[in-house]
C-alpha cells in the first residue's frame, strides 16, 4: 500500500523556500558590492612596445647608404647603413700610437720566446767492448788458473803454506772478475753534431699569439684609416624592429649622433598611457585584460611612470603604465600593434 507523504514535506517545502531566497538574495548583494568595490579602466589607444637600441656614429662621416626602412625586421649583426668616415689626424695619430705599443708588446714576448728556447747537444750513447781488454784478462786467468792447480798438488802434500795456497786462489778469484768486466760492453756517451732546442712554456707562446693577433688589428684599423676608401659598415646591435630618426642619406654625422633606433623584441611590453586621475588609481600588480591583433590577453601591471610636464594639453603623454607581455608571442607581434586595455582597479 503506498504512502502518501505530501503531507510530511508540505511544511519542509514551505519553510525551505524563505531560507533558499534568503540566501540568493545575500549572494546577490554581495556580488553587487563586490563590483561596486571594484571598476575598470578602459584605454583604447595602447601600443604594444619594445626597448630601443641606439645606434650611434663612432666617428664624424657621412651617411652614404640606408639599406632599411622604418618598421623593418632586422637580425643582430644585419648591416643597416653605411657611412664614409672623416678620420682625423689625431685619430690617425692615435691609431699610429696603438700600432706601435702593439708592435713593441710583440717585439718583446718574441725575444722572450726566443731566450726560452735553449740550446743544446743531446749525448748519443753508444756501447763498445775493447778486444784487446779481453785477451790480456783472459791470459791472466790462464795464469792464475794454472798457478791455482800447481798450488792445489803442492798444498796436498804439504809443499807450502797456508798463506801461499791462499793467495792463489784470491788472485784466480780475481782473474776471473777481470775477465768478466772486461767482456762487459761499455756505455760510451757522445756530442750530436745537430744541436736540438726546447719548446717555450704554453703560457708564453699563447702571450706571443694573441700580440700577434693584436698587432694585425692595430695595423688594419691603422691602414683603414689612412686609406682613402675609408667607409665603415653598421650593423644592427640586436634583433629587432628598425625605427628611423631625421637623418637620411647623405647627412653629415657627427661623433654620437643617434642616427637609428632598433626595438628589441626580446624586450616587448604594453604601454597604456593615463590621464592624471587614472594616474592616481594604477598601480603595479593590478591584473590586466587586453585585446591585441585579435587575440583576447591577460596580464598585470609591472610598472606606472609619470614624468611632470608644463604643458598641460600632453601631460597625460608622459603617463603610461607597463603592462606584462608572454614570451612566447615576442616573435609573433610587431611593436607598435595597437591594443585596447582593460585594468581592474579599487574603487
Amino acid at each position: 500500500m503506498e504512502k502518501d507523504i505530501t503531507k510530511k514535506i508540505k511544511p519542509f517545502i514551505v519553510y525551505s523556500i524563505p531560507v533558499i531566497l534568503l540566501i540568493a538574495v545575500v549572494a546577490i548583494f554581495g556580488v553587487y558590492k563586490w563590483n561596486q568595490g571594484k571598476g575598470i579602466i578602459n584605454i583604447n589607444d595602447a601600443k604594444l612596445t619594445s626597448a630601443k637600441v641606439m645606434v650611434v656614429a663612432q666617428n664624424d662621416g657621412t651617411l652614404t647608404e640606408l639599406l632599411v626602412n622604418d618598421g623593418d625586421k632586422v637580425e643582430a649583426g644585419q648591416v643597416i647603413a653605411k657611412m664614409k668616415v672623416v678620420v682625423t689626424p689625431e685619430q690617425i695619430e692615435a691609431l699610429q700610437k696603438a700600432y706601435d705599443e702593439a708592435k713593441a708588446n710583440y717585439d718583446n714576448l718574441e725575444q722572450q720566446v726566443k731566450a726560452s728556447m735553449v740550446v743544446s747537444q743531446p749525448a748519443v750513447t753508444s756501447t763498445t767492448v775493447s778486444t784487446g781488454d779481453v785477451a790480456a784478462a783472459q791470459a791472466r786467468l790462464d795464469a792464475a788458473a794454472a798457478n791455482k792447480q800447481k798450488m792445489d798438488k803442492l798444498y796436498s802434500i804439504g809443499a807450502v803454506s797456508a798463506t801461499q795456497y791462499a793467495e792463489a786462489q784470491s788472485e784466480y778469484a780475481a782473474a776471473q772478475s777481470a775477465l768478466a768486466a772486461a767482456s762487459t760492453p761499455q756505455v760510451v756517451q757522445q756530442q750530436s753534431s745537430a744541436p736540438t732546442t726546447s719548446a717555450p712554456s704554453k703560457e708564453l707562446s699563447e702571450a706571443l699569439a694573441t700580440a700577434q693577433i693584436q698587432l694585425n688589428q692595430a695595423k688594419a684599423a691603422l691602414d683603414q684609416a689612412q686609406s682613402d676608401d675609408n667607409y665603415a659598415d653598421i650593423t644592427a646591435p640586436v634583433s629587432g624592429i628598425i625605427y628611423l630618426t631625421d637623418f637620411k642619406q647623405g647627412d653629415e654625422l657627427k661623433q654620437g649622433d643617434v642616427f637609428i633606433n632598433v626595438g628589441n623584441t626580446k624586450n616587448l611590453w604594453i604601454e597604456a598611457p593615463l590621464t592624471e586621475e587614472q594616474y592616481a588609481k594604477v598601480h603595479q600588480g593590478q591584473f590586466v585584460h587586453y585585446s591585441i591583433d585579435g587575440m583576447d590577453l591577460t596580464g598585470t601591471v609591472l610598472e606606472v611612470t609619470h614624468q611632470d610636464s608644463e604643458d598641460e594639453e600632453n601631460k597625460n603623454l608622459t603617463t603610461a603604465a607597463k603592462i606584462s607581455f608572454p614570451d612566447e608571442l615576442k616573435d609573433k607581434i610587431l611593436p607598435g600593434t595597437d591594443a585596447i586595455v582593460q585594468i581592474t582597479i579599487d574603487r
